[in-house]
Parts: structure tokens; C-alpha cells; sequence
């Protein structure tokens, strides 16, 4: 049953998947909804809560302005204070938002898991196309029907994989595209392009959450450099890398095994 979380004067909607401890976090990432890891909530251990960010899928869509990463690691922070959560998985937009949240209090979770981290700089050459192609994302969302421009996005994200987390079938895929919501992600998009995660690297470095970065090559937005950064300024982190989003894929059963043998551990 779906509850709801005030962040701020935000509705963020939620799930609740398992019982008992941990209590962990589950952040999708930019343009998802909370549906894009549910699949593999069952299959970890604890106490798993999936919400939407604002602006995604059932959560309130407040105005222009109010989508920043400082906005969306607010929304990862009301969440699992509601519910006393230690630990937070996010994938793309959602391990940027536990990082941020973490730069602020670094002692805040004891466990982190990043799926697919987006990029620490502006500058290189992966980011500059990152950027155009996620704007592309926002415009097409503004200018088309949702139908119509759900074969656009696909397009898109077959070519760039600009919208990395969408796994299964093209029909699959089509569905996840149709669930976007097409009113809040342009604002996220938007209010979040030129806001990187992680700016301050010292603050980086004082997080102390044991944490697993999972990370694949070949992919503009998510790029392998990425991925070996963080998981090398982390103190007490560690690397999964696969080359390509088909291996990494294929890897789902390790890779899930690897972030529950994280929440158990003491």
C-alpha cells in the first residue's frame, strides 16, 4: 500500500517492501520512479522503503526552483528519518542525493550502495555530452505527447544509454518511459544538469558509511571513470565494475548478492 512522506511541503510517495533490520533507503534515479529497483527489493535483506522523488512518478510536482540536489538529498533525508532507515541505495540520481546528504552529515548511514554514480566533473568530454543528451530528454518531454515521445526517449536511450537503468525488452522499456512523469521531470532535469553531486571532495572523503559502487562501462552518463574515482576517494569503499550494461546486466544475481552480504554485515 502506498503512504506518503512530507519532505518539506513535498509529498514523496512511498513503499514499504520486507520487515526487520536494516532499514534501508531505495532512491531511484532521473526520470525513474520507485518502480525501477522494486524487482530486486524482495531479494535484499531488511527493511527496503521505495519512494519517488518530487517531481517522479506519485510524488507532488512542485514549481521550477525547487530542484536542486541540495532538494532531492532533503528528500532521500525526510524519507529515512520517517522511517529510521541506516542504509540507502541509489541508483544515478539517487546515489547523488544520499552522497550530498552525506556531505552534510558524514556519519549519517552506515551503509551506502551507489548504482551507476553520475559524473564528479563538468568538464570532460562524457559530461559535456551527458548534459546535452539529458536536455534533450527534458525538451522532447515539454514538446511531444507522452506516446509520441516515449519512441523519441527510446531512441535516445538506445544509442546513449542517456537514461541508464532501463533493463528488459524495448516493450518493457517503452512502459518505463510511459510511467515517466512528463510535468515534474523536465523541472528535475533542469534544476539538477549543472548541479553535480559531489563538489566538495574533502567532504567526500569524511564520509564513513561502508559503501559498494556499482559502476559499467560504455555509458556517456555513467561513465567507468566515474565509478573508480568514487569508490577510490570513499574511505571504506568498494568497487564493482563491469565493461558494458549487458554485462553488468547479466550480473544482476552477483551484484545483488554483493549489496545484501553489505547490510548484514556488522
Amino acid at each position: 500500500m502506498t503512504g506518503y512522506v512530507d519532505a518539506d511541503g513535498v509529498k514523496l510517495a512511498v513503499d514499504v517492501v520486507g520487515e526487520g533490520d536494516p532499514v534501508s533507503v531505495v532512491a531511484h534515479g532521473l526520470t525513474g520512479t520507485r518502480q525501477q529497483l522494486a524487482i530486486f527489493a524482495p531479494y535484499i535483506p531488511g527493511t527496503k522503503i521505495l519512494f519517488d522523488f518530487r517531481g517522479h512518478g506519485d510524488s507532488d510536482r512542485p514549481p521550477a526552483g525547487q530542484y536542486t540536489m541540495d532538494h532531492f538529498a532533503s528528500d532521500v533525508d525526510a524519507v529515512a528519518r520517517e522511517y529510521g532507515a541506516t542504509a540507502v541505495i541509489g541508483a544515478s540520481l539517487g546515489g547523488g542525493a544520499a552522497l550530498r546528504l552525506l556531505m552534510r552529515d558524514p556519519h549519517r548511514f552506515e551503509k551506502l550502495v551507489v548504482l551507476l554514480p553520475a559524473r564528479l566533473e563538468l568538464d570532460d568530454p562524457d559530461s559535456a555530452r551527458a548534459r546535452e543528451r539529458i536536455l534533450e530528454i527534458a525538451s522532447i518531454l515539454e514538446r511531444h505527447e507522452l506516446a509520441d515521445a516515449a519512441e523519441r526517449l527510446l531512441a535516445i536511450e538506445e544509442a546513449d544509454h542517456a537514461f541508464g537503468g532501463l533493463a528488459g525488452t524495448r516493450d518493457v522499456r517503452r512502459e518505463a518511459v510511459l510511467a515517466m512523469n512528463s510535468d515534474g521531470i523536465p523541472h528535475a532535469i533542469r534544476g539538477s544538469i549543472d548541479d553535480p553531486p559531489v563538489r566538495d571532495y574533502d567532504a567526500l572523503r569524511r564520509i564513513t558509511a561502508r559503501t559498494l559502487v556499482v559502476g559499467q562501462g560504455n555509458d556517456h552518463v555513467h561513465a567507468a571513470s566515474v565509478a573508480r574515482d568514487l569508490a577510490e576517494m570513499l574511505p571504506n569503499g568498494e568497487l564493482l565494475l563491469y565493461d558494458t550494461p549487458q554485462d553488468l546486466l547479466a550480473a544482476i544475481p552477483e551484484v545483488v548478492a554483493k549489496v545484501s552480504a553489505l547490510l548484514r554485515a556488522a
